[in-house]
């Protein structure tokens, strides 16, 4: 499925907009948060005229060991500043 770069580009927004309103309180909100970053690095790269990928892609883990809550605090932590930086 094509996505034009419009429909990207609002989606984005849509995501990044719920990203910075989320407060996580428990496991299955920072799954979501997880969820929506891996969504977002997937829509950039969709946007990107470059073959390459996204370097944040890598950053969210998909699959294997769960972490621990305190590790996926702070790289929520890491990256929502960034975020709020730009």
């Amino acid at each position: 499925m094509m996505l034009s770069k419009n429909t990207a580009s609002v989606l984005v927004d849509m995501i990044e907009n719920k990203l910075a309103m989320i407060q996580i309180s428990d496991r299955g909100e920072l799954r979501e948060v997880m969820t929506l970053q891996r969504c977002l690095a997937e829509l950039q790269g969709v946007m990107a005229t470059s073959p390459t990928p996204n370097p944040s892609a890598e950053a969210v883990p998909t699959r294997g060991r769960h972490r621990k809550l305190s590790a996926m605090m702070s790289d929520f932590d890491i990256h929502h500043e960034v975020r709020q930086q730009a």
